[in-house]
């Protein structure tokens, strides 16, 4: 029945005796290598040729520490929304531990490193302290450090307000929304950044 869908389009809903016309797109993802389970039999192969039309390929988050710092921005941003707190940011040594631990979860596990860290945060920063335990243990898997020095988190989201600030035209209503943080919040950073308009 999903090969049909995939190959004609048309699908008959439950209790319908006539086909109806499907526009939806497909959208599949794996964390499986499906060309080796193909080749084993574990994958059906009509359907794999099927759906392997146009493959993107994502690395795992080890492999991407650059995008680290912007998906802590995200996540407080979403935890901030969801539990109605007003986190600033993160420190530079709790960011230093979130940018070598190696992420065995992915995406996943970063994101519930964040929730587990606004739950104990009663500041407006995230310390070490508010990470799990399992980070700080002797056999913890941390990615290795890059050879060539990386700017610190502080320049990092200097950068990112300024960019946004003046894509804003210096509105900090504006860009405080687009952020995901309080008025409130965007002018203490920008004063500890000391970010002047």
């Amino acid at each position: 029945k999903l090969l049909r869908v995939l190959q004609e389009h048309v699908y008959e809903p439950l209790g319908s005796t006539e086909p109806t016309k499907s526009t939806a797109r497909i959208v599949a993802a794996t964390n499986q290598n499906l060309t080796m389970l193909v080749e084993t039999g574990e994958f059906r192969r009509d359907l794999f040729y099927r759906i392997h039309i146009m493959p993107l390929t994502l690395p795992p988050l080890r492999e991407r520490t650059d995008d680290i710092p912007l998906l802590v921005d995200h996540f407080i941003a979403h935890f901030n929304r969801l539990y109605r707190k007003d986190i600033d940011t993160v420190s530079p040594e709790a960011m230093s531990i979130l940018i070598t631990h190696r992420y065995p979860g992915n995406i996943r596990e970063l994101e519930n490193i964040l929730q587990h860290a606004f739950v104990l945060c009663r500041s407006t920063t995230i310390e070490r302290d508010h990470l799990p335990e399992y980070l700080f243990q002797a056999d913890a898997p941390t990615a290795p450090r890059p050879a060539h020095d990386e700017p610190s988190w502080e320049s990092y989201e200097k950068r990112r307000i300024t960019k946004t600030l003046q894509k804003n035209k210096f509105s900090r209503v504006q860009t405080a929304k687009e952020l995901g943080i309080h008025v409130a919040t965007l002018w203490r950073r920008m004063k500890k950044l000391r970010i002047d308009l």
